[in-house]
């Protein structure tokens, strides 16, 4: 065992080699300590943006291995500094997700019903194959989620119409498929004519370097840390990930932060825009339970989470509408799905 662990340390040190300067791994700029920008600001200013920040939440309700019946809940606030304004934009909707055949050609088509709110959308359908995982059709899991994604960028919209001058979305700009970029792409257009501006920050970062393939997280907090910046900045770049229309940036937004984020900005921002964007986000990062991370986001994924109760409360209604020997049946395709979680609990 003692040998086995030192092989283990001896490869990890290896990641906590950092190299002077390096380029992000699908990015083009060279990170080096001239690259850092110092974030100041006035916290006495009354020029400070809005922000309106936008989450998704979702908790499936029955699923099969071709079909699932998921419970969404997608929320829109604004803030201004640390306050909460008024307006706000809350939907919940179920989607019904199954494999379908059609002119000979695979696909997963969702099916939106509203529950609360106006969240009302055509139904989506992908083909498989844009899901493909090596010769195999993709799997109805990664087809989940695409519904809630429609709507959450539906939100800009409502966004916009509030008169927030920053959009926030959780998570990176990336789309994963044709009919989500096209609409991406609109949205940003309708931003841009308003004035405004859609950003996404993540919650996690996976992004490393090219050459050494370095997590940048930590190899860019401890050069900014040499530089004794508390609040700081750096661009990684234009991304080259598929449609995806960003400037992305690595930051840290607030002297009490313990991790930096990553933020992808709209590529058709001006450095001005920018500027008012990272001082919108810090008078927004002042939360003392997680300093650093802006309020509005953590508003919105509070607002948008799904309880296992209100789904299980659903289930129970259709159950009562089938008859016993249907609802056997469906049992036998649930358990398809759920044999590890009979282990776990075996494993006490």
């Amino acid at each position: 065992m003692e040998d086995y662990l030192n092989v283990i340390t001896s490869s990890l040190k290896k990641h906590l080699v950092f190299p002077d300067e390096a380029i992000a791994h699908g990015f083009n700029q060279i990170l080096d300590e001239e690259s850092f920008q110092e974030l100041e600001y006035d916290d006495a200013s009354n020029n400070i943006g809005s922000i309106s920040a936008i989450d998704g939440g979702s908790n499936t309700i029955i699923k099969t291995p071709t079909s699932a019946l998921v419970f969404n809940r997608v929320y829109c606030n604004k803030f201004v500094k640390m306050s909460k304004l008024k307006e706000y934009e809350l939907c919940t909707f179920a989607s019904f997700t199954e494999i379908v055949e059609e002119d000979g050609k695979s696909f997963f088509k969702t099916s939106i019903y509203p529950l609360k709110g106006n969240c009302s959308m055509e139904p989506i359908k992908i083909k498989m194959d844009e899901y493909k995982i090596g010769k195999l059709k993709g799997d109805l899991d990664r087809a989940l989620s695409v519904a809630r994604r429609f709507a959450e960028w539906d939100f800009i919209e409502k966004a916009l119409d509030t008169g927030s001058e920053f959009v926030l979305m959780d998570g990176a700009l990336q789309t994963a498929f044709a009919e989500e970029s096209h609409k991406a792409s609109r949205l940003y257009k309708q931003a841009v004519s308003k004035g405004a501006m859609v950003v996404g920050l993540s919650k996690s970062n996976t992004i490393y370097t090219d050459e050494n393939c370095i997590p940048i997280a930590g190899f860019l907090d401890s050069m900014a840390e040499r530089k004794k910046f508390t609040k700081w900045y750096i661009k990684l770049g234009n991304s080259e990930e598929w449609a995806h229309e960003a400037n992305v940036f690595y930051i840290r937004l607030h002297e009490g932060a313990d991790r930096a984020f990553r933020l992808d900005v709209f590529e058709g921002a001006d450095e001005m825009t920018t500027k008012r964007l990272l001082i919108a986000l810090q008078a927004n990062s002042k939360y003392f339970a997680f300093p650093g991370f802006p309020y509005a986001l953590i508003d919105a994924h509070i607002y948008a989470n799904v309880k296992d109760e209100e789904v299980k409360h659903i289930k129970d209604l259709i159950l009562d509408k089938l008859d016993l020997e249907d609802v056997k049946k469906l049992e036998r395709m649930e358990r398809a799905l759920m044999s590890h979680d009979v282990l776990d609990m075996l494993g006490g």
